[in-house]
């Protein structure tokens, strides 16, 4: 998708407490500097479901053309989508009153007396709020853009700290720099942001370009060709430069000017059957998190598997990670291969993202260095909360298909 994309998950607990007539809201979830917020209702045997946009009606007029999938997930898996689209201009909900029935979402879609619902929305096009415009659909094959960034405070980067340009759309799909300091070297490298939470089947050949450009016109130069798809997010340079090379000769008042040009050689993009599901939390109270303190978000059965999402501040890092709950048994071995994105979000819309392909035990997949605690305090915290996110593609489950689980309870939480 292209636009403005944004993910919001719910667990509603005491679904059973629901009466007919009844009607509840979730909390807001700013995204994109807009409130949202999810609405169920009970009426007439079905459960309804709706996109709430709580943006209030000021002098400039505001519109949202948003396209939405509403899923109503079970833990072991089976879900139950619609996909709808409304031009927001007011405060209002909109989606289905007759989402599901009522008997068909107890017998199939209840676990504990509690149902997870999700939204995965994009704002294909809007008025009178955001100063840019998206661009329609574009052709994909044998076209070509050009990314710059300047990339501020170098002589601050600590070892393996990382920096993002904001996402730009490009032949409908997001595009960003990435540069880290590791080794005593630049790394850079190209992230595709094309949501692998996507049900569909893609990947993106691609010939890049990545230049750092001095003041003086002087300019160090790496070509490489990457395959962009739903496993694999970025294409890096490796070691690009010594950062002494760097320091000396690229450096000017603290910042440096990065160039990638890219050339789309090839696009596949297909609807396929996959196994995915997403995690979401809003942090709030960000200022209470202590140093070295392993936080455990609220645990999430999917496809029968427990996950959670754990946080870190240690070193001057945030540390995000995706942790598979499920213990080791001596009778039966399993693994699972999973693709993931790992997403920090702020309300604003700003984004940072850790991609990566793992088979999976019991243990954490991420980085414990994912940005800086000051970058993520300057960037992506507003009012003291920000969002996590986690989007997962099952690529291969052994050993597990068959098992059920039972819900734990978080170990640790943020008060």
């Amino acid at each position: 998708m292209s636009g403005r994309s944004f993910l919001l998950v719910r667990k509603i607990k005491d679904i059973s407490n629901l009466e007919d007539g009844d009607n509840f809201k979730c909390d807001n979830e700013v995204r994109y500097n807009i409130p949202w917020s999810l609405g169920i209702s009970k009426n007439d045997g079905f459960l309804g479901f709706n996109l709430h946009c709580e943006k209030q009606e000021c002098e400039k007029k505001w519109t949202f053309d948003t396209k939405f999938i509403m899923k109503l997930v079970a833990g072991n898996g089976k879900c139950f989508r619609r996909t709808v689209q409304h031009k927001f201009q007011k405060p209002e909900g909109h989606g289905m009153d007759k989402f599901i029935s009522w008997e068909n979402l107890l017998k199939d879609y209840v676990v504990n007396n509690s149902i997870i619902i999700e939204i995965y929305a994009n704002i294909v096009n809007s008025t009178g709020f955001f100063d840019i415009k998206h661009p329609p659909p574009q052709p994909y094959r044998n076209v070509s853009f050009l990314l710059k960034h300047t990339f501020k405070n170098i002589s601050k980067f600590v070892e393996n700290e990382r920096d993002f340009s904001d996402p730009e759309d490009h032949y409908n799909m997001p595009w960003r720099i990435e540069i880290q300091k590791s080794k005593k070297c630049l790394l850079i490298s190209l992230n595709c942001d094309k949501e692998i939470y996507e049900e569909r089947k893609w990947s993106i050949e691609c010939l890049i370009d990545f230049r750092l450009i001095s003041a003086n016109g002087k300019f160090h130069s790496e070509q490489r060709k990457a395959v962009f798809e739903n496993k694999s997010s970025g294409g890096c340079t490796g070691e690009f430069i010594s950062w002494n090379d760097l320091e000396k000769d690229y450096v000017t008042n603290d910042c440096i000017d990065v160039e990638v040009r890219v050339t789309i050689e090839k696009i596949t993009d297909e609807p396929c059957t996959k196994r995915t599901f997403a995690l979401s939390e809003t942090l709030r109270n960000l200022s209470r998190i202590e140093e070295e303190v392993l936080y455990s978000l609220d645990i999430q059965n999917c496809f029968n598997i427990p996950w959670t999402l754990l946080i870190l501040k240690e070193n001057g890092f945030i540390g995000l990670v995706l942790r598979c709950e499920k213990e080791q048994c001596e009778s039966r071995n399993w693994s699972i291969e999973i693709a993931f994105q790992l997403k920090i979000v702020s309300p604003n819309g700003r984004s940072a993202v850790f991609s990566g392909n793992v088979i999976d035990e019991p243990i954490c997949h991420g980085t414990t260095t994912f940005i800086t605690w000051d970058n993520l305090e300057n960037n992506y915290i507003v009012n003291d909360t920000f969002i996590v996110e986690a989007q997962v593609d099952i690529i291969k489950m052994t050993g597990i298909e068959d098992e059920t689980m039972i819900e734990k309870l978080s170990k640790i939480v943020i008060h």
